[in-house]
């Protein structure tokens, strides 16, 4: 039987990301059949998404807080005074809930409080990442969001019974648990892409088409327009491109890895005009990219990079079309 410290260092493990197999597994079951520790463990959740994963550099940073929070920093590594302080009021918190069988809401309001958060958008969660940072989330429903740069992912701390809503501005993997009883929407500002379960890639940045790709299953996208809401279904290694200024909606046939290339460090150009990749490059490492001349600008390149910096990026570029461009330490300047 899992006492409550080897319960609680496991669900840390399984919000930072760090859990293996084995753990994941005994956890599913026993939340599986135990109501009271699922009620327990969307508390943690709730704990860990506002009070550390937000604020973490990386999921191991955010599993070494987190555990240094519950355990107390028993391996006596002076805790900062201001996290020794959050661990104090949280764990009274906590550990008050479990040994009363989770007491935290009045015994018969809990229900009723946890509707109340899924259908508040004020008290949903929010991460954002900047320039130069991405983030992988855990959804309540154990759906796994990767969060990529310069973007906005909303969501409630648990999910409604009937749907599962989240709102992306940016860009976005999901890999969407499946729930034929519960839809998964994605809310953008252009319009939804919706779902029952697979994974696909969302990109939906300010000022640019939203496009989305489906690497697993079939997803459903509905743009927003003024006179039509047309549904354009699509499936593994298709790509839907909306332009919202104009309407015009494409689906063309893609590469699903190529598209969510970003998520594992590469970036991949198709015949892309040098402004667009340069967009993208601005993001990924978060210096400004400026024009001295506008030719260089619409030069269309192709090139696919794995972990390389900046300047390895731009110097093989620069071999397909000649540009020559300068790097500071905040800026990059393109010329001719």
């Amino acid at each position: 039987m899992m006492n409550e410290e080897q319960f609680i260092s496991m669900v840390a493990r399984k919000l930072a990301g760090q859990a293996t197999a084995e753990e994941l597994l005994e956890l599913e079951d026993l939340l599986r059949s135990d109501e009271r520790m699922r009620a327990q463990f969307q508390l943690l959740q709730q704990y860990f998404t506002a009070s550390s994963a937000h604020r973490a550099a990386n999921t191991e940073q955010a599993l070494e807080r987190t555990l240094r929070k519950i355990r107390g920093d028993r391996e006596g590594t002076p805790a900062p005074r201001v996290l020794r302080w959050r661990w104090m009021a949280a764990a009274a918190v906590l550990t008050g809930a479990i040994v009363a069988g989770v007491n935290f809401w009045p015994k018969g309001n809990m229900k009723r409080q946890m509707v109340a958060v899924t259908t508040d958008t004020s008290q949903w969660l929010s991460r954002q990442n900047g320039k130069a940072t991405r983030a992988v989330i855990e959804l309540a429903d154990g759906s796994k969001v990767w969060l990529n740069a310069d973007s906005k992912l909303q969501y409630p701390p648990v999910f409604g019974k009937n749907s599962r809503e989240v709102y992306l501005t940016g860009e976005a993997f999901f890999n969407v648990v499946a729930g034929a009883d519960r839809p998964f929407v994605v809310h953008l500002s252009q319009g939804m892409v919706k779902v029952l379960g697979t994974s696909f890639n969302v990109r939906a940045y300010e000022n640019e088409p939203v496009q989305t790709s489906v690497t697993t299953g079939k997803v459903a996208f509905i743009p927003r327009t003024a006179d039509k809401q047309d549904t354009i279904l699509i499936t593994a290694d298709e790509k839907v491109t909306y332009r919202a200024t104009s309407g015009d909606l494409t689906k063309v046939v893609t590469s699903a890895e190529d598209e969510k290339a970003w998520t594992e460090g590469r970036l991949v150009f198709k015949d892309i005009a040098l402004e667009d990749i340069c967009l993208e490059l601005e993001r990924t490492f978060g210096k400004k990219v400026q024009f001295a001349s506008d030719e260089p600008r619409s030069f269309r390149l192709t090139g696919a990079f794995k972990d390389n910096n900046l300047q390895d990026i731009l110097y093989y570029l620069s071999r397909s079309k000649p540009f020559r461009y300068v790097i500071t330490d905040s800026l990059v300047m393109i010329s001719k």
